[in-house]
């Protein structure tokens, strides 16, 4: 368009600029000057808007090329994915490839405790940008914790090929949308590529739990997860979750669920004291607001506090399908307390 339109105006400029024969009766050298001092105007003005044109047609070219070939990541970090790279690649291991998942045994956990904002996943180890985190997880290296959870499972499944990997959590965030703990923690995995050796197999054995609101409710209906997938319950149990929600887990949850600890297994992880995290004042305020509540409401039904946590994290409303699934414990499920459930159970000889 450019090279069409500069030779056009440059022809036009110079018909204006040739004087025209002045018609007679009129003062000649008068005329003549004005005629000449318009021309160079018009002339003026037409080559700047030729240059102005052509400098602006530049920089959108520039831009173009630019921005065409910047990865989302760095625009901001809130598109999904970027230009050139899947987090998927094409030969993903798939879910239960070799029936490695249907034939597991060892169930192991890790515990959601965010779900992600931002799409620059590869930034999800360092960026709190791309967690929604509460004021109280903000500036003491939650994201490398959350990283090193997921690590952690993922080690622990290389362990034993026949173990079972759920990343645990519901859509917990009313602001966020329906987005789930861990569906975004198997994202991550994907996005950072933490499977490790493909001849694990881990990937092929790592699932979802995307209805639990609580640590009780990670570990029951986990559990009934497992049995969704193999058709059987676990026969051992490992969780991955921060050190000082370790008792919470062993002495309260898996008692209230009647688990046997010779069967059961725990990895704890705390962000670094380098980050400003203190586990002494994490340590309680978990016993303040939720260890102590579970010690007089184990199933989480009649404490104020617990009930009104399971509300503030199903904001959309979602009902567990595993009394569908795991008939053999709907009685559990029902069950309120506060004494232990008494009836029997299908580890009860684990």
């Amino acid at each position: 368009f450019l090279c069409f339109l500069v030779p056009s105006m440059s022809q036009r400029m110079q018909e204006q600029s040739t004087p025209m024969p002045p018609p007679s009766g009129i003062n000649k050298p008068v005329k003549r000057l004005r005629r000449r001092k318009l021309n160079n105007n018009n002339s003026q003005q037409i080559m700047k808007l030729g240059v102005g044109g052509m400098v602006l047609f530049l920089i959108m070219l520039c831009c173009y090329s630019y921005y065409s070939n910047v990865p989302h990541s760095y625009l901001g970090g809130r598109l999904r994915g970027t230009a050139k790279k899947s987090w998927v690649s094409d030969d993903a291991q798939k879910f239960n490839e070799h029936s490695e998942a249907e034939n597991a045994n060892h169930l192991i956990i890790v515990a959601g405790h965010s779900v992600i904002i931002g799409g620059n996943l590869e930034d999800a180890a360092s960026d709190e940008h791309v967690w929604y985190l509460l004021d109280y997880q903000k500036s003491v290296g939650m994201p490398q914790t959350i990283v090193s959870h997921i690590q952690a499972g993922i080690s622990e499944a290389a362990k034993d090929p026949k173990s079972l990997l759920i990343f645990s959590g519901g859509e917990t965030r009313a602001s966020t949308g329906p987005v789930t703990e861990g569906s975004s923690y198997f994202r991550v995995a994907d996005a950072l590529d933490l499977w490790q050796d493909k001849r694990h197999g881990v990937r092929a054995r790592t699932a979802t739990e995307e209805f639990a609101t609580d640590s009780f409710e990670n570990l029951m209906f986990s559990i009934c997860r497992f049995k969704e997938i193999t058709k059987f319950y676990p026969q051992k149990i490992t969780v991955v979750s921060f050190t000082f929600k370790q008792r919470r887990f062993e002495e309260l949850h898996a008692k209230a669920l009647r688990w046997p600890l010779n069967a059961f297994s725990y990895v704890g992880i705390d962000p670094s004291a380098s980050t400003g995290f203190d586990l002494q004042k994490s340590t309680v305020a978990e016993y303040q607001n939720a260890a102590k509540p579970f010690e007089t409401d184990p199933y989480g039904c009649n404490s104020p506090i617990l009930q009104q946590k399971r509300l503030d994290r199903n904001p959309f409303s979602r009902t567990p399908p595993y009394k569908l699934s795991c008939v053999e414990l709907v009685d559990l499920m029902d069950w309120c307390g506060p004494e232990l459930f008494p009836y029997e159970l299908p580890w009860d000889h684990v």
